[in-house]
């Protein structure tokens, strides 16, 4: 699943590209989406702002509205040139903005596409505080973990309404890079430990916001990921097998070092 980092690329690439252009097409396959579209036209509207909010991205329009999705497992934003071939066939295609600037973008496969105005900012106002930005309120973060005492760690830097932005892949880096077992409640945990967590979350996904591979470990050659995706190999530190947990109520993947975590398997 896409996580902030990822969210706040795309946003950036598309800001660049769509940012004061002029809709001249706009098309969508989803039923509520074209309604809207029906009712008052997305042609003509100027894109007034392009950003992020945790897992969400937003498009803005001069009219007031917002088109927000959210890609979940599978879905993803493409930019094209006007004209130029898409890399994925047009029925995977949820919707589709044609600027005069020369640009489309086209989101892909994503489950939640809207267009509206004031359903978006409802959904909103629940996140958390977005760890992917600058300006991420840390301290409130951590009140709001704080105050899910009786679920795991894992679990816990996963909702969103606590802390936006943070999927499986930097949940499982963090949690190895503080030494800390996944599985232990929230409520057995130092606030102090509870900080460190929360910042070295927020550390990871700033360093992820540019271009290329996504990457907790520094070093010259080999993984660039510490524990994710790696269930079965050696742990890069210490040799011990790194395994693989689900979490929750959706089963959500965790990866980790038995030893360096001290997790009793």
């Amino acid at each position: 699943m896409p996580e902030g980092d990822n969210l706040f690329r795309a946003a950036t690439a598309l800001r660049k590209a769509l940012q004061g252009g002029r809709v001249v097409r706009f098309r969508s396959d989803v039923p509520l989406v074209l309604r809207a579209a029906e009712q008052k036209a997305v042609e003509g509207s100027r894109i007034a702002a392009v950003d992020a909010r945790g897992k969400h991205l937003l498009i803005r329009f001069d009219d007031a509205r917002i088109l927000r999705t959210h890609l979940r497992l599978r879905g993803s934003w493409h930019l094209y040139r006007s004209g130029e071939s898409w890399r994925r066939s047009e029925h995977r295609a949820r919707v589709a903005i044609e600027t005069d600037g020369g640009f489309v973008a086209v989101c892909f496969d994503a489950p939640v596409v809207q267009l509206g105005s004031e359903f978006s900012m409802r959904d909103l106002e629940k996140l958390g505080p977005d760890a992917t930005t600058d300006a991420f309120d840390a301290g409130e973060a951590l009140r709001r973990i704080a105050a899910r005492r009786e679920i795991t760690i894992g679990e816990a830097l996963l909702v969103q309404q606590a802390v936006a932005g943070i999927g499986n892949v930097i949940k499982s880096e963090t949690l190895f890079l503080r030494g800390q077992d996944p599985f232990q409640r929230v409520g057995e945990i130092p606030r102090e430990r509870l900080g460190q967590i929360v910042e070295e979350a927020h550390g990871l996904l700033v360093a992820n916001r540019t271009s290329g591979p996504r990457t907790s470990r520094r070093a010259l050659s080999g993984p660039t990921v510490w524990v994710y995706g790696r269930s079965g190999k050696p742990c890069l530190r210490c040799g011990t097998t790194i395994s693989m947990r689900r979490q929750g109520t959706l089963a959500r993947s965790t990866y980790y070092c038995p030893r360096c975590q001290d997790v009793a398997d």
